[in-house]
């Protein structure tokens, strides 16, 4: 357990493969900054970004964004907000 009660407002994630993922070899992970044992969650299969998102890692990117809170259909959703 990280100790960490929410994700702070000036937060930063990474986004990598996730190489121990033993469900999906293509699997991209989103770690918080700090807290690298704990992925927040992945990118699905059905994400229609995660092709560019391989892409870019295979050719050696860092990709790096946030966590934010976003209003969608009124109600408020966490999304990682990050650029290729």
């Amino acid at each position: 357990m990280s100790g960490l009660r929410g994700i702070p407002k000036d937060n930063r994630v990474e986004l990598a493969r996730d190489l121990h993922n033993d469900f999906d070899a293509d699997a991209v992970g989103i770690w918080l900054e700090g807290f690298p044992s704990i992925p927040l969650g992945w990118l699905y299969r059905k994400d229609s970004n995660r092709d560019a998102v391989l892409r870019k890692l295979d050719e050696g990117a860092t990709l790096t964004g946030h966590v934010e809170v976003q209003r969608r259909a009124g109600k408020p959703v966490k999304v990682v907000v990050f650029w290729l």
